[in-house]
């Protein structure tokens, strides 16, 4: 069972790392920083964001399962996942990259899910870490073609 130990803090780490990724504070004067005692997150700005919030959503869920191992959970959060990606608004790019990104994380959701319906929690953990690595890769590529499109402007 250590490698259970490992795998579940670990993404743990990587789920923080991409909310917080996500997130693109605005810097703000120290007067106002001190003042904004706020815990609730910035409300999102437009469509893609409030999509991608509920993504975060079906992403908490799936921890909450792995920590408690809760398998419904778990595979309610992958399916959320998986039937997410199939919608218009998750094609923000048509290259084939972007397609073959979107193929692994569909995939690696579905996997996620069997293992979830399957009882197998350190499989499901592992699982879980490649859905996280699809979203990584994914959303360094769309940042990656986004920075070589504003260079060309």
């Amino acid at each position: 069972m250590p490698t259970r130990k490992l795998l579940i803090p670990a993404g743990i780490v990587v789920c923080l790392v991409c909310v917080a990724l996500a997130q693109k504070p605005e810097p703000a004067s120290p007067a106002v920083a001190a003042t904004d005692k706020t815990d609730e997150p910035a409300k999102p700005k437009n469509p893609l964001e409030l999509f991608m919030r509920k993504k975060l959503d079906a992403s908490s869920k799936i921890m909450e399962g792995l920590c408690l191992e809760d398998a419904a959970l778990i595979k309610e959060g992958a399916d959320a996942l998986g039937a997410m990606s199939k919608v218009e608004i998750w094609n923000v790019m048509l290259d084939p990259d972007y397609r073959e990104h979107s193929r692994e994380f569909r995939d690696n959701a579905a996997k996620l899910s069997a293992a979830a319906e399957a009882g197998d929690f350190d499989k499901a953990a592992l699982r879980w870490f490649d859905v996280t690595m699809s979203c990584i890769e994914c959303h360094d590529h769309v940042r990656s073609d986004r920075k070589s499109e504003k260079k060309k402007e």
